[in-house]
């Protein structure tokens, strides 16, 4: 009897040992098709980024859209002549094909957002490319500000290399003309108070026909006129 109890209490640990095993590899397989199928799902991802990146900063199409943008900006300035501004038929079809360009701009920005992922934000070029794009879309049905469509043109900032560095040129210099602005306003401020103190009178006395010195703010108006050559008083 004793026996028969031991071959029962073998039979059942080993039937736990196996079921215990059986779940663990299943689980297993599962945890590795899972991990496979987004193996999969990524490659697929960075494939599709790939192949859009390719095409759209391939240099043939880049010259395509530069080309684009400029033929965009001459049309714009061509709805402004009169021959065009007075029929309709003609407006229209100028219209069509400025929406035609704003769609193609569209798709273009797209595919590098689409290629690039959030890091095209981290490129300003691109950024302001991305926000040319929406405020023309945003303004395309305002007539009040449609003229503002002509800021397209500035893409062209992005598209030419000698463009780009001399932007980022003029962003680098910034801090030291902001120095040159203090060192003017400094020179104009001493030379407001020694003219004043000099010459304060002399519209008093006859001398002149406006009075240029009487005050620092008027010694400072006639220092601005003198350094921009505009008599702004006759104005």
């Amino acid at each position: 009897m004793n026996e028969l109890i031991s071959v029962q209490d073998q039979m059942g640990t080993t039937i736990e040992v196996l079921t215990s095993q059986f779940v663990r590899e299943n689980a297993g397989s599962d945890v590795e098709c899972t991990a496979s199928i987004d193996d999969d799902r990524r490659l697929s991802l960075d494939y599709v980024r790939t192949i859009v990146g390719m095409i759209i900063n391939d240099p043939r199409v880049q010259n395509a859209v530069l080309l684009m943008i400029a033929t965009n900006a001459i049309t714009m300035g061509v709805v402004t002549f009169p021959v065009v501004q007075n029929d309709p038929d003609i407006l229209r079809k100028f219209e069509t094909a400025d929406k035609l360009c704003l769609v193609l701009f569209t798709i273009e920005s797209s595919m590098q957002l689409i290629y690039h992922g959030i890091n095209l934000f981290r490129d300003g070029f691109l950024v302001f490319d991305m926000l040319i794009v929406a405020m023309s879309w945003t303004l395309v049905n305002v007539n009040a500000f449609r003229a503002f469509r002509i800021f397209r043109v500035m893409r062209l900032i992005t598209r030419i290399d000698t463009l780009k560095n001399l932007v980022v040129a003029l962003f680098n210099v910034f801090p030291k003309m902001s120095a040159i602005f203090m060192l003017l306003l400094l020179l104009f401020y001493i030379f407001s108070v020694m003219f004043t103190q000099l010459f304060k009178r002399m519209y008093e006395e006859d001398l002149v026909e406006e009075p240029y010195f009487d005050t620092i703010f008027h010694s400072l108006f006639t220092l601005f006129q003198m350094l921009t050559l505009v008599s702004l008083v006759e104005w």
